[in-house]
């Protein structure tokens, strides 16, 4: 091969080889300037699809945080918590509504405007929310105001009437207290009968016949005039009750509850006057010592006093 027709073939590999990276530059060229991803606009819709995205995640992240705050208040009123629940049924389908047009590969201007529009609606819930949120925080805050104002006047209330009870129950008292009799001039004596009635005092076991108990009732202007009741215990020196079922001897409820024995009980007239009132035993006096004769009326004991026996 000639010199000449060796410098012919280098040249044409040059040409060659330049045409080569011609046509690459050319192809990368056409690359960036047709293709749709390094357009503006392309540029333009995915910026859009973000803003789109941020302002959905956060109007439902706000939403939800609403909604928390709606159910701790929920159950104050009924016409209330069914509205809500309504507006939740909404809520779900406008988000279903935005997850379907989102989905779609290639979202028309239509779309978006959509999807905007569903955002712009979930935003405006949400400020109702807030609004509802308001407006149960301050019923709550009213109806726990009158709740505590309540509660403050049953307790008055209930102190009041307990105070009336008590001073009722303390005046009844005292008033019970007033009707009973104030024995004067209480005497116990042994005595034995003589011919004509007539009667002999006397402190010896083997010669008396009874044991005398005599005393003045009082004067007394707030028990009615009536029949009154009046119960004597004789204690024995070994402190035990002389009773005799046969003569009348009974049971008695003394004021404190407790029971007690009594040996007689008399019945007598009573007209507000003070009136001189004796009362006879004659069983089962046995023993020498010292004996004691209690007076009851009602429970209570009005008078007492004390004898020898020899």
């Amino acid at each position: 091969m000639s010199e000449e027709q060796s410098k012919g073939n280098n040249t044409n590999k040059i040409l060659i080889a330049i045409c080569i990276l011609l046509a690459l530059g050319c192809a990368f060229f056409a690359y960036k300037t047709f293709n749709p991803k390094n357009s503006v606009e392309y540029i333009t819709l995915l910026d859009q699809k973000q803003n789109l995205d941020t302002d959905y995640q956060t109007t439902l992240k706000t939403l939800d945080e609403s909604k928390s705050q709606l159910a701790a208040l929920q159950g104050q009123n009924e016409d209330m918590d069914k509205m809500l629940a309504e507006r939740e049924t909404a809520l779900n389908n406008l988000k279903a509504q935005y997850e379907t047009l989102n989905k779609k590969a290639n979202k028309t201007s239509a779309d978006k405007s959509k999807m905007q529009a569903i955002i712009d609606e979930l935003q405006s819930q949400n400020k109702s929310y807030l609004e509802q949120i308001q407006k149960l925080a301050e019923e709550k805050k009213i109806l726990i105001e009158e709740n505590t104002k309540l509660s403050t006047d049953l307790t008055s209330e209930k102190e009041t009437t307990k105070k009336l009870t008590t001073d009722k129950t303390y005046l009844q008292g005292k008033f019970e207290l007033g009707k009973l009799l104030k024995t004067q001039n209480i005497i116990a004596v042994g005595v034995k009968a003589k011919s004509g009635g007539k009667e002999i005092e006397t402190n010896k076991i083997n010669k008396l016949d009874k044991i005398k108990v005599c005393f003045e009732t009082g004067d007394n202007k707030v028990l009615d005039p009536g029949n009154v009741t009046l119960y004597l215990r004789l204690i024995n020196p070994q402190g035990n009750t002389i009773v005799q079922e046969s003569m009348g001897s009974g049971i008695i409820k003394l004021s404190d509850g407790t029971d007690a024995q009594f040996t007689k009980s008399v019945d007598f007239a009573f007209q507000g006057a003070s009136k001189k009132m004796c009362i006879y035993w004659s069983q089962n006096i046995y023993t020498e010592g010292k004996y004691k004769a209690e007076v009851y009326q009602s429970g209570y004991k009005i008078g007492e006093t004390s004898f020898d026996l020899k």
